[in-house]
């Protein structure tokens, strides 16, 4: 199976790519896994958090090119609407309520960067590799890369690495704000999984409307934000898990969160 799905009680979930001899290419069929792995942590209740990673020395090395050379497609438009189908799993991804976290392991080139780009944070090992490297093929970015690198580096550090196609390392990842901590390699997935531990800790509801806020925010002014924030802020306190944190903070306990 090229994707392996591990959950614990805590309900953080790790989604594995497993291709690790195709250094996890994503292919139509690993892409199918992928979007479907996620919809069930979609229909998860007991889902919290989300890591999604890669087997063996990388973390995705891209699409299938071989793969999307010899599919056969009738011209632009049709080409157009098979790439939709296939974009489908960046959208699925950043589409989940609960907070995700790219745990980058060697390579994640093209589709594995956009996979990296849509998780909510991302930890990237010594080993990493960064690069939207679709110039050099002869061909535009796709998968959400120019929308994306736009917001998260800004328009000259995205133009930087769209228009020169050049690999990016951990160290300059981290400089550039494209990753959120840099570790060694032999300490990623143990990172990974601390910090998806301390989101799952938090109140689910309150995490998944800060999600929900955070996304809205990058397209909203401040006058609209604080209409968003002040409906979610009011329903959280009038739950339960508000009365659980207060009252974790006067007994000087960890609270044990429900909804």
């Amino acid at each position: 199976m090229p994707i392996q799905v591990e959950r614990t009680d805590a309900g953080v979930v790790t989604i594995t790519l497993d291709s690790p001899e195709r250094r996890n290419a994503l292919d139509e069929e690993l892409a199918t896994q992928l979007r479907q792995a996620v919809r069930d942590v979609a229909a998860d209740p007991g889902a919290r958090c989300a890591v999604i990673t890669g087997a063996g020395r990388a973390f995705c090395s891209g699409a299938d090119l071989g793969e999307f050379r010899r599919q056969e497609s009738g011209g632009v438009l049709p080409r157009r609407e098979m790439l939709g189908a296939y974009y489908r799993t960046f959208l699925d991804v950043r589409d989940l309520a609960v907070p995700t976290i790219a745990a980058v392991n060697g390579p994640a080139i093209g589709a594995g960067l956009n996979l990296a780009l849509v998780c909510d944070l991302r930890i990237a090992g010594a080993s990493a590799r960064f690069g939207a490297t679709f110039v050099r093929l002869g061909i535009h970015p796709g998968g959400g890369a120019t929308y994306m690198l736009a917001r998260l580096l800004g328009p000259a550090r995205a133009a930087e690495m769209l228009l020169g196609g050049e690999l990016v390392d951990g160290a300059r990842a981290l400089e550039m704000g494209l990753v959120n901590r840099l570790v060694d390699d032999a300490d990623l997935a143990a990172t990974a999984a601390a910090l998806a531990a301390t989101i799952a800790a938090n109140a689910p509801r309150a995490v998944r409307a800060t999600k929900r806020a955070l996304r809205l925010a990058l397209d909203a002014d401040m006058a609209a934000m604080l209409e968003v924030e002040g409906l979610a802020q009011a329903a959280t306190q009038e739950s339960a898990d508000a009365g659980e944190g207060w009252a974790a903070f006067r007994e000087r306990r960890a609270p044990r969160f429900a909804e």
